[in-house]
């Protein structure tokens, strides 16, 4: 079943055009995919939660999934600040004062799920509940996307490499399928992802912009999760076998965030890699059903 059985949408983020898909009735309910602008390979976009999106539109929720800035067909920053996370993070927030709906139940996958975070963090007053799925960058230690990766035995852009990397992240592969890559073959040949991929690459925002002010932001996130703690509920889910984010990461979070928010849960999903809500999905989609039910009733 695919997200675009569903009519895509389109509006305006803080200046950028922005893509998603919206159905359903009931709680609102915000997937946010991982990734990173200029990603050769097309990355991720908000086709990557088909396997999720209409099992929680089923289950009542009125369900939103975006392409986050300068991925998917939203659009590529304006201003150069906003070529990092930090950027992200302003028009993810940006998109749920857009849709007006709120607040909603956000759920932010690897890059997605540190945005999910810190909009939790910097605006509660948009968030319902938040969950962070399979998030190196969203959790206290190092991730292993440099060692897993370290070689890729084939042209950047093509659909061998695609292939290759979201094999590399599973532990199940029976769920990168050859629409999913086709998918996502169509963005790399877009204009806008070329960009996309000449300006963080070829021009070095990458290293300019992008990795410093994470670091900064990284820090700073951590300091006041320990300081302050999020304001809202919050789940973990991991994938134990997963082999860019170490299950660890996602134990040293939880312990960071249980601190301060004594609402907090950690599920672990077996035999799943980084997609552990594609690689698992009912077990993914009963335990956020739960959690959100738990949620409305102060469980």
């Amino acid at each position: 079943m695919s997200l675009q059985q569903y009519p895509e949408k389109w509006i305006d983020a803080d200046g950028a055009r922005t893509r998603y898909f919206e159905a359903g009735d009931g709680p609102p309910v915000v997937f946010m995919h991982g990734g990173t602008i200029g990603d050769a390979s097309g990355g991720a976009n908000a086709e990557d939660w088909e396997f999720n999106f209409p099992a929680l539109v089923e289950a009542g929720f009125r369900c939103f999934s975006i392409d986050k800035l300068g991925q998917g067909y939203t659009d590529n920053p304006q201003r150069l600040e906003d070529w990092s996370m930090r950027g992200q993070v302003a028009h993810a927030a940006a998109f749920l004062r857009a849709i007006g709906v709120g607040p909603c139940h956000l759920v932010g996958h690897s890059r997605g799920g540190y945005v999910s975070c810190r909009v939790t963090l910097d605006h509660p007053e948009l968030v319902r509940s938040c969950v962070i799925v399979d998030s190196n960058t969203g959790a206290p230690g190092v991730g292993r996307n440099e060692i897993v990766f370290a070689h890729i035995p084939h042209p950047a852009g093509t659909r061998e490499a695609a292939i290759f990397t979201y094999n590399g992240y599973a532990y199940r592969t029976d769920h990168v399928t050859s629409d999913w890559i086709e998918l996502k073959q169509k963005i790399v040949e877009t204009d806008k992802n070329r960009e996309a991929v000449r300006r963080m690459s070829g021009e070095g925002l990458f290293e300019t912009v992008f990795q410093p002010s994470l670091r900064i932001d990284r820090e700073e996130m951590f300091e006041r999760l320990d300081r302050e703690g999020l304001l809202r509920p919050t789940l973990l889910v991991w994938g134990f076998n997963d082999p860019t984010a170490p299950v660890d990461l996602g134990y040293r979070l939880h312990e960071l965030i249980s601190r301060r928010q004594p609402r907090s849960h950690l599920h672990i999903l077996n035999e799943a890699g980084h997609h552990s809500f594609r690689e698992r999905p009912a077990e993914f989609n009963r335990t956020l059903i739960e959690f959100f039910e738990g949620v409305a009733h102060g469980d």
